[in-house]
């Protein structure tokens, strides 16, 4: 029976364990209104992607982001976790890779109080 090669292109694993949610609450900078910013965070959508399979691996499942009333946006990160402290970590690792690519990029939010509210599924 022939045996075929391994290709390299192949999706990651399905992530696994429970799953919460990560929500990231971000204030825009005076005069930014959340629509302006919010384009700015979907241009770096495969970035933020690819950073996050990078260093949390099979925890990191997706993510999405909305705007949230006239100065505020939100983004959800979708992890999967053995334990609520594991969560807790990687929410915290989500949020803190999400604030340096914002923050190298220039991005019109104010990071001096971002709120992060994780939930079990």
């Amino acid at each position: 029976m022939p045996t075929f090669p391994v290709h390299q292109n192949q999706s990651p694993p399905e992530p696994s364990g429970p799953s919460y949610s990560a929500r990231v609450a971000l204030r825009c900078e005076q005069g930014h209104a959340p629509g302006q910013v919010l384009h700015g965070v979907q241009e770096l959508r495969a970035v933020i992607d690819d950073r996050l399979r990078g260093d949390l691996g099979d925890r990191y499942d997706q993510h999405r982001a909305q705007s949230a009333g006239t100065d505020k946006l939100t983004v959800t990160f979708m992890l999967r976790a053995a334990t609520p402290a594991e969560a807790i970590r990687s929410a915290g690792l989500a949020a803190a890779t999400l604030a340096e690519l914002l923050a190298a990029n220039s991005a019109a939010v104010d990071l001096s109080g971002v709120a992060l509210i994780v939930r079990a599924q």
